[in-house]
């Protein structure tokens, strides 16, 4: 993947999933963790998992460096205890990861351990993939296109089977590939993945049609998605990036423009703050568009 993809991975990422630190069970009843994380191999969902599976599941959660209460490291144990604890909770589910928050756990693990599995499991994504007969020229595409398409592995897995969608991004269709990326349920963080996706396809159209340099990110500041893209890439919190000018997006536009020597109007339309967004995603490498 490009280097961009790969740098701006977590920004994109971290308002989807959230950084969760312990153990909890995600919306389909398996055991996750970090940032949207998965160390569950049971097979179905909102089901307890067979001997088989909770032994392979165990095997993935052991890969984390888990800390205890005092910081000394937990012995793979004390990891069983709280997989354990927490996938026997299934009626918790639904509650958000918030209901299994320490003191019901009390493993947790430290922001680095977070990163250093994330890009572990971005890396094992992007192999699988690329094994793929539709997606061998995957090193080639727009950073947009990695990155949506690695937006939908991170949800779907990267085994995941769209036949449209595979054709038209074997073709390097990027508008056809902006029609069948969407999946379901389409609700929550799912259905803002899915605005997210389908926007950067077709940004990664724009850029091979106008012939823009494949290695760095397109980001439209015409729109709401692409001023909180911005935001996120230089390290600001907009919030969710669902494309709402709410409050949060107008006070992380405040906090540029007051460390840009710029009018604290919150507004993202303003000519001279557009401007420093500008000039400040071209230094970082993206493309801006829409100015």
């Amino acid at each position: 993947m490009h280097q961009i993809v790969r740098a701006h991975w977590i920004a994109f990422n971290d308002p989807l999933e959230g950084r969760v630190n312990f153990m909890y069970l995600d919306q389909k009843g398996w055991v996750s963790t970090g940032i949207g994380n998965k160390i569950d191999e049971t097979a179905a969902a909102n089901s307890p998992p067979t001997p088989a599976e909770r032994s392979a599941s165990l095997a993935l959660a052991n890969e984390l460096r888990w800390l205890g209460s005092s910081g000394s490291p937990a012995t793979a144990d004390l990891v069983a205890a709280e997989w354990d604890k927490v996938k026997a909770l299934l009626d918790r589910a639904p509650l958000g990861h918030n209901a299994f928050k320490p003191p019901f756990t009390s493993l947790h693990l430290e922001d680095d351990e977070i990163d250093r599995h994330v890009f572990a499991k971005l890396d094992q994504m992007e192999s699988f993939l690329t094994r793929r007969p539709e997606f061998v020229d995957f090193a080639s595409w727009p950073a947009n296109a990695q990155l949506a398409t690695l937006s939908m592995c991170w949800a779907l897995g990267p085994a995941f089977k769209f036949p449209k969608f595979q054709r038209h991004v074997s073709v390097r269709n990027w508008n056809g590939a902006a029609d069948e990326c969407h999946f379901t349920p389409d609700v929550g963080t799912i259905k803002i993945r899915n605005k997210l996706d389908l926007a950067h396809f077709l940004l990664a159209q724009t850029v091979e049609d106008l012939s823009l340099p494949a290695d760095r990110l397109a980001l439209d500041l015409s729109d709401m998605f692409g001023v909180q893209g911005t935001l996120l890439a230089l390290g600001y919190k907009p919030g969710p990036q669902d494309g709402a000018d709410g409050p949060l997006t107008q006070g992380a536009v405040r906090k540029f423009q007051g460390d840009n020597g710029l009018e604290q109007n919150g507004s993202s339309k303003d000519p001279g703050t557009l401007a420093a967004l500008s000039s400040w995603l071209l230094e970082s490498g993206f493309t801006p568009l829409g100015v």
